[in-house]
């Protein structure tokens, strides 16, 4: 075995609070300068097999290998302590903020080699290089909670790059970058392979790894189902993909879903919006667009720029410092717009209260027949129905985030805007996203999407506003 390599046999993972195991039988091999994708649908065991690499499973999360072994750079992870093996293996997870551990940009990327224990000068060159190439080096005096969660998510792989690992692990690690960040994140695990690191990720949006990759394993169910080979992956058509439960390996051929124009009268107008936070400039200057009823209008722009800051002025949750902002035809104040609209967040924890997921629907409401009956239709088509009884504390990130759009589904709101919905979903769950969106369109609402997920533009989207530095909105093709 080389110093870089890792080897997985036979191993099966079970959870203390599930029924069933979260992995049964894993093999997976990969040499120093390889590449391997885990692919599957939410749920399908891809996370616990990075825990397994990291040693998450078994220290920190109850369960462990019940059969089967695990040797990571010759050492096998459940018998040597985490902060032996966190010298090896580098993590990014799929919610950055889980690992940050400083306030600042500068001193989170330089933790991990203060950790480590590398020399100050030496440290200091390590995250200049790493802040570089991840394209942060204009962020190392900024404050952690100032930053865009694509920005964050480029940090945290700052982080991992400064500690030079030899195994690096990573969990969605695009789910909230914008393409050039994505494109950058190519060249990083490129950059890796060269150097002989051995990488592993867990990813729904493969595009820009498919040709990279020197494996990749479908899982369902916690097997292995299918291994693609070096290749492979990449020629799949996106209609083959889709019927695997994939997203498309290559965007070149996706098409957009082609329907009607919406002709409604304007259900939201924001017209010569400004706003900045204090002793900084303005984050958005003179913006103005409009969101016709039956309309989903699509969002995109560099990690940053001022998007999610956008919606929160939409949706009353922050006070713009000129301009108007109109539901139904009517300007409205910040409070009057909250009750107006209806927002889901980014970090779905933030915005569930329920003592269990059916009751999270019916939150405030009424729960007649009809509203009952309208939460578990909405349930079915999140692929959340038999968890109507669960706490929603106990759902994976997927499942809360399509509980969060469920929900949205229930308000009587006349413009819903949503923050990232798809990001770490599979095919299947970001097409039942898109059409709950165009459901709620065709009600009559205005509904409005950041993304930087191109397929769910395509499949969900009647037209795409690009935000730009000073929140100008330009319509794209």
């Amino acid at each position: 075995m080389t110093a870089n390599e890792v080897v997985v046999a036979g191993a099966t993972v079970r959870y203390a609070h599930d029924g069933q195991p979260a992995l049964r039988g894993l093999d997976l091999r990969a040499g120093g300068g390889k590449l391997v994708l885990l692919l599957g649908a939410s749920g399908c065991g891809k996370t616990t097999a990075t825990r397994l690499l990291n040693g998450l499973v078994p220290h920190f999360f109850e369960g462990g290998a019940l059969d089967g072994s695990v040797d990571v750079c010759g050492m096998e992870p459940a018998s040597v302590s985490v902060q032996r093996l966190a010298g090896a293996v580098g993590s990014v997870f799929q919610d950055p903020r889980s690992q940050f551990f400083a306030t600042d940009v500068s001193s989170e990327i330089a933790f991990s080699c203060e950790n480590l224990g590398v020399p100050a000068l030496e440290m200091r060159r390590r995250v200049a290089e790493a802040a570089g190439a991840c394209g942060v080096a204009h962020l190392m005096d900024r404050s952690i909670f100032d930053l865009s969660s694509g920005e964050k998510q480029a940090v945290a792989v700052a982080s991992v790059l400064a500690m030079r690992p030899r195994v690096v692990v990573m969990d969605e690690p695009s789910a909230n970058l914008d393409e050039v960040a994505t494109a950058r994140l190519r060249t990083i695990v490129e950059t890796l392979l060269h150097r002989g690191v051995t990488v592993v990720v867990s990813e729904h949006r493969v595009h820009y790894l498919a040709d990279l990759a020197d494996e990749a394993l479908l899982l369902r169910a916690g097997r292995v189902e299918r291994r693609f080979a070096a290749g492979e992956l990449a020629r799949l058509t996106p209609e083959a993909s889709h019927e695997l439960g994939l997203r498309a390996s290559s965007l070149d051929e996706v098409r957009a879903v082609p329907r009607a124009e919406a002709r409604g009268p304007a259900v939201l107008e924001v017209r010569d919006v400004s706003f900045g936070y204090r002793g900084a400039p303005p984050v958005l200057k003179g913006t103005s667009f409009s969101v016709r009823e039956g309309e989903v209008v699509g969002i995109v722009g560099r990690n940053g720029v001022g998007k999610s800051t956008l919606i929160d002025l939409v949706c009353g949750l922050k006070t713009e410092c000129a301009g108007t902002v109109s539901i139904g035809g009517v300007a409205l104040r910040p409070k009057e717009r909250v009750r107006a609209s209806y927002l889901v967040m980014q970090d779905s924890d933030c915005q569930l209260f329920a003592e269990s997921v059916e009751a999270e629907l019916l939150l405030g409401e009424r729960a007649d027949e009809a509203r009952t009956a309208r939460a578990r239709a909405a349930l079915a088509r999140m692929g959340l129905a038999g968890l109507e009884d669960r706490h929603p504390a106990s759902l994976s990130g997927g499942q809360k985030q399509r509980l969060s759009i469920a929900v949205a589904y229930m308000k009587d709101a006349k413009v819903v805007c949503l923050d990232e919905p798809t990001s770490g979903l599979d095919w299947a769950s970001m097409m039942g996203v898109a059409q709950l969106l165009r459901d709620l369109a065709e009600e009559g609402r205005g509904i409005v999407v950041i993304t930087h997920d191109y397929e769910f533009l395509l499949a969900a989207c009647d037209r795409v506003l690009r935000i730009g530095e000073g929140g100008s909105a330009v319509e794209v093709g």
